[in-house]
This record gives C-alpha cells, sequence and structure tokens, in this order.
C-alpha cells in the first residue's frame, strides 16, 4: 500500500464513475433492452455509494457487466456495457500509485465516450464533449484521489488515447480565453421581434437543447451562420437576423471552435456581456428545412447521451 484510501474516498469515485456511465445506458436499452447486467451494475454501484458495502455483489455485478460488454454485437454497446462494469469496479481502486490504477478513476468516463463515439458514427466530437462534461463532473474530492496516482501514459489504441486525454483534462489547467479579434460585422439569429437599440443579455433561457439557463449570448461574423441559428430558435414568430453590436469583449465558442473547426473558419464567437441591435437583415435564404429537421435530431440524440453546448 503506498498511501491511503478512506471508504468515503472510494465512494465518491464510484459517485463519480456511476455519474458518467448512466448516459450511455440509453445505448444499453436500444441494443441489449434483454441483458439486465449492466443495469445491475449500476444498481450495484450506486448501493455502495449509499452506504452499502464492498460485497461480492458488486465485485460479481462488475464482472458480469463487463462479460456483457464482450458479447455486445456492436462496439457502441460493448464500450457502454464496459462502463457500467468499470463504475462498479471502480469500489476496489487499491492505494498503488501505479498508472494502471486510473482505470478504476476514468473507465467508466473513458468507455462512455468510447460508446458515443461509436454510437454516433464514429465521430470523435461527440468523444470530445463526452470527456469534456466528465471532466467538468470531477468533484474535489475524486481530484484529490485521482492525483495520488501517476499520470497515464500515451497510448495509440483508442481507449488508451481516450484515457489519456481525459486525465489531461483534467490535471492540466485550462488556457484562459483570449478575445477575439474580428472587426465584424455582427449577426444574430433568433425568432424574437426586436428594434433598433435594443440589448440582447445572457442569462435567458436559451433557445437550444433543454432550454436552460444561458451564460452567454452568442453571436456570429457570417451571413450563413445567422439564419441557420435563426431557424434552430424556439418560437413562434418567424426566423429573424439582425445586425449587432457586441458592447464588451467576444471569445470564439468552443462548441464550434474546440470541437469542430479548430481555427474558427465560421467566425463563431460568444460572450457575457450585451448586444445592441443595430437593425434587421432582411432579403437572406434560410437553410433547407429537411436540414433544420436533421439538425433537431441529431441534437435529441446528442441530449440523450447528455450532451449539450458548452456554456460555462
Amino acid at each position: 500500500m503506498d498511501f491511503e484510501l478512506t471508504i468515503d474516498e472510494l465512494r465518491a469515485v464510484t459517485a463519480y464513475a456511476t455519474a458518467c456511465a448512466e448516459p450511455t445506458m440509453t445505448i444499453v436499452e436500444e441494443t441489449l433492452s434483454h441483458d439486465q447486467r449492466p443495469a445491475e451494475a449500476l444498481a450495484a454501484a450506486r448501493a455502495f455509494t449509499e452506504g452499502a458495502a464492498r460485497s461480492n455483489r458488486l465485485r460479481d455485478a462488475a464482472a458480469a457487466a463487463h462479460s456483457a460488454g464482450r458479447e455486445a454485437p456492436t462496439e457502441a454497446a460493448a464500450s457502454a456495457a464496459t462502463a457500467a462494469g468499470d463504475a462498479a469496479a471502480s469500489a476496489f481502486l487499491h492505494p498503488l500509485a501505479q498508472a494502471s490504477q486510473v482505470r478504476h478513476i476514468l473507465g467508466s468516463a473513458v468507455h462512455a465516450a468510447r460508446a458515443a463515439e461509436a454510437w454516433r458514427g464514429e465521430d470523435p466530437v461527440v468523444a470530445e464533449y463526452m470527456l469534456d462534461a466528465a471532466a467538468r463532473r470531477m468533484t474535489a474530492t475524486v481530484r484529490l484521489v485521482l492525483d495520488r496516482y501517476p499520470r497515464v501514459p500515451p497510448a495509440t489504441d483508442r481507449i488508451g488515447v481516450l484515457m489519456h486525454r481525459l486525465d489531461g483534462l483534467i490535471r492540466d489547467p485550462r488556457p484562459t480565453p483570449q478575445p477575439a479579434d474580428d472587426p465584424g460585422p455582427f449577426f444574430h439569429g433568433t425568432k424574437a421581434d426586436l428594434r433598433p437599440g435594443d440589448l440582447l443579455t445572457p442569462g435567458w433561457d436559451t433557445n437550444y437543447g433543454s432550454g436552460k439557463r444561458s451564460n452567454h449570448i452568442y453571436l456570429t461574423a457570417s451571413q450563413f451562420g445567422a439564419p441557420l441559428a435563426a431557424a434552430l430558435a424556439q418560437g413562434d414568430g418567424r426566423p429573424r437576423v439582425y445586425r449587432v453590436e457586441p458592447l464588451g469583449p467576444i471569445y470564439d465558442d468552443p462548441n464550434v471552435t474546440d470541437k469542430k473547426f479548430p481555427g474558427n473558419p465560421t467566425r463563431s464567437y460568444r460572450t457575457r456581456e450585451p448586444l445592441r441591435v443595430v437593425g434587421e437583415v432582411t432579403g437572406f435564404a434560410l437553410p433547407d428545412p429537411a436540414m433544420i429537421e436533421q439538425i433537431r435530431r441529431n441534437a435529441a440524440e446528442l441530449k440523450a447521451l447528455g450532451i449539450e453546448a458548452m456554456d460555462d
């Protein structure tokens, strides 16, 4: 034994691992609806976090879910079942200063990311969103536990690559965003009826995803992006595009620039400061309705996996 791990710390690790695995249970339910082993693993993990002992039930449930993963018909289902098994197995983290032990902490999150990636047609952007969510989900207690272990080394296999990536996201300081240097003009798409001089401010329920309170307001320097945003916006009004003037610094939108288009070729931004409406833009072409419906379907599927826009 290289250091001490308390039972409360182990329960915190298992709570974290369980939370990371839970979103991909939708994949298990659709693909392995007859197989209760992954669900039993998560139930046993939850019981441990709520005070149950580290019993044979927990160990056996972890092994059974891992077996379900090996027997699954698809890569997505296999990884989702393995994530559930990893959540239960996390309770058996050993106090040994070995990088291999980090799987007990991060394995569930990594296999959940791999499951979502495979489920969405091998889309690495989806995996990156899942890893980002897992990094932000980590509690102070679990971070203190993780810091007792060596860093995960670089790897070439996909699980190893994702494990190394998540370990870095958690341990390395996030870069400080720098204000964007773009002269504009800037546009904002919405269904709201606005007038010149009106101020658009953060802090309202977003028009997208779950409708949660937004910390930013979004804008673009592309006249093609604003009509898409207007068409996707919720509400009963017609899609509208406004030319806007930011009243404070603007930053690259990480949902686009960090995940899909490095370098921000779409000139997509966000700000915590108000936008002043300069005037309405008319004569723009709306995207194909079929494309809008496909985007909405994709967003709903991603939401089922716990993926929504980054807005911290």
